[in-house]
This record gives C-alpha cells, sequence and structure tokens, in this order.
C-alpha cells in the first residue's frame, strides 16, 4: 500500500467518523442507560443530584470542623496535657511514673532504655537535616580514599 492511498483512507474515516459522531453517541448513551424512552437526557439530572450531595457533605464538614475548634477551645484548660505511664521496677518494687512527654519520672531519671543520642538523631532525621549513611559497598583499600577514581586497582 502506498503513502498516497493510505493518507486518503485515513482522511476519508475521519471524515465518515466526523459524520456519524453523533449518531454514536446516541446509540451510546442509550445503551449505558443514559437517554430515556423521549430521548432526553438523565446526565444532568444525576448531576444535580450529586452537586447537592457534594455541597451538603462539604457543610457538614465545617459543622465537624467548628464543633471540634469550638470544644478544644472549652476543654483546653481542663485537659492535662502531659500522660503518665506507671511502671514498676521488679528488682527494687519501687513505682516510677514517667511523663510520656519529657521522658522523665519523678525523680527526674529517664527510662532505662531512653537513649538521648538516637532521639535526637530520630527528630534532625524526621527534619532532613541528616542522612542515614549507607555502608560502602565493594573492595576498600585503605590507602585510596573513596572519592578517588583509583577504587579498584589490581
Amino acid at each position: 500500500m502506498t503513502a498516497r492511498s493510505k493518507g486518503k483512507r485515513n482522511k476519508n474515516k475521519a471524515i465518515k467518523r466526523e459524520k456519524n459522531k453523533a449518531k454514536e453517541l446516541k446509540k451510546l448513551k442509550k445503551t449505558l442507560g443514559l437517554l430515556d424512552e423521549d430521548g432526553m437526557d438523565l446526565m444532568e439530572k444525576i448531576k444535580d443530584i450529586t452537586v447537592q450531595k457534594k455541597q451538603k457533605e462539604e457543610l457538614d464538614k465545617v459543622k465537624d470542623e467548628v464543633t471540634e475548634e469550638i470544644f478544644k477551645k472549652e476543654t483546653a484548660d481542663l485537659v492535662d496535657h502531659n500522660e503518665y505511664v506507671e511502671i514498676v521496677n521488679p528488682k527494687s518494687s519501687v513505682k516510677h511514673v514517667f511523663n510520656a512527654k519529657t521522658k522523665r519520672d519523678q525523680f527526674g531519671s529517664y527510662p532505662v532504655w531512653y537513649k538521648k543520642k538516637k532521639e535526637d538523631a530520630k527528630k534532625k532525621r524526621k527534619e532532613g537535616k541528616i542522612v542515614k549513611k549507607r555502608q560502602f559497598r565493594g573492595r576498600r583499600m585503605h590507602f585510596i580514599d573513596r572519592n578517588s577514581a583509583w577504587k579498584n586497582i589490581a
């Protein structure tokens, strides 16, 4: 097939597609049930209903947010934000009450499992100030630094 005949065929098909577009669309809508027997478009009715539902949902969301804010303002002075965790030491049977925010007990000491350096590193990683270093892979030669182009000398 020559390029000329292929071009003509594509051109004629495009004209035919444009001509039959309206008929095909109507047929498709009818098969999908978007048109009733009279040929009336049901999509407009559906759009109206969905718009009303969306508006109602948005109103409900705004009302919930406002009531939540009012509730927080009213209860802000009543709520104690420092949560306490009670742990009994099994060896000495001493009761320790840890503050969840400061991680200290009533004597001012940290729990055994608490590591300050680890906590700070987590915080910095979350803020994006430090990146966890990946381990150097491959053969390491002690006399050449990592950034050198002479990495793998036999």
